[in-house]
């Protein structure tokens, strides 16, 4: 399955140029360790559990909190998976990357397709959760593209989005790589570092704007033009999809997740559920099984 997604061609999905992947029980065939060539830029970021990948005759080993790029045309060979392998892809074409940054971001993602080695970075938990939260976002628009079949401006901003924490993440690691943010992006990024760490126990869009030191209506309006999405609408969906992560554990019980979550109760936390996931908890968890 890794090597497929890997070696994906991006102008066969419903979305030209662009995959967006959380990958889960990943297992390694037997021809697994034959190389193959990666058609687009790769980005991997491993959630939990280990990977093995020879690249251009260098052996790389991930871990949780990794993150790597592996440039177009470079020959891989996946070694070893470990049964516990969790991670992140993104992986897009030169053309998506043309047709959809605007001019700043432009120059970032040909930073990362430039075919410069790169290679591995062990992410403080920080900006592992942050990164996370945005391929999650990422993926959730991508998803809905694919259904309408067609790329939405949300979708080009969230990947603009995902090369400026990209960018970020590589600016404490590479000294000849300026930061250059405007102060709407600046704020935003800002913004889901805070969401990141705090999402479970802070629900409130005044809590973010307090932090921020911003009105909750300035904090909105920029996170909406920068995003396209408001405060609470993205607040509510880190919830949701840590929800349903969380309820394909069946030793969690609801009850119990509610509490995590920072919900009062479990009906206030199913009430929640249901309304922006369409489903009651229960019923989710039951139709994974």
């Amino acid at each position: 399955m890794l090597r497929t997604l890997l070696h994906i061609d991006l102008n066969e999905l419903a979305v030209r140029g662009l995959s967006v992947q959380i990958v889960k029980n990943c297992i390694l065939k037997k021809d697994g360790h034959e190389a193959f060539m990666i058609r687009n830029t790769t980005v991997l970021l491993i959630k939990s559990g280990s990977l093995r990948i020879r690249c251009q005759d260098v052996f790389i080993e991930l871990f949780a909190h990794d993150l790597v790029v592996f440039s177009k045309e470079a020959a891989l060979a996946i070694v070893s998976i470990d049964p516990q392998l969790q991670l992140f892809s993104l992986s897009f074409s030169n053309e998506f990357a043309i047709e959809n940054c605007n001019r700043q971001s432009l120059l970032d993602a040909f930073y990362f397709i430039s075919g410069q080695s790169i290679g591995k970075l062990s992410l403080d938990l920080k900006c592992f959760l942050v990164l996370s939260l945005i391929y999650k976002l990422l993926y959730q628009v991508n998803k809905d593209s694919e259904v309408r079949q067609l790329a939405t401006d949300l979708q080009r901003i969230s990947f603009n989005l995902f090369l400026y924490e990209l960018r970020c993440v590589y600016g404490h690691f590479a000294s000849d790589y300026h930061l250059n943010f405007t102060r709407n992006e600046d704020l935003t990024i800002q913004f889901l570092n805070i969401v990141a760490i705090h999402f479970k126990e802070q629900h409130r869009v005044q809590f973010y704007a307090g932090v921020l030191y911003v009105s909750a209506g300035h904090l909105n309006k920029v996170v909406k033009q920068t995003i396209g999405k408001s405060v609470k609408k993205i607040l509510n969906e880190a919830l949701v999809m840590e929800a349903k992560t969380a309820l394909e554990d069946a030793q969690i019980t609801i009850t119990l997740l509610a509490e995590e979550l920072g919900f009062s109760c479990c009906s206030t936390f199913c009430t929640f559920f249901k309304k922006h996931a369409g489903i009651s908890p229960r019923v989710y968890r039951k139709r994974l099984s």
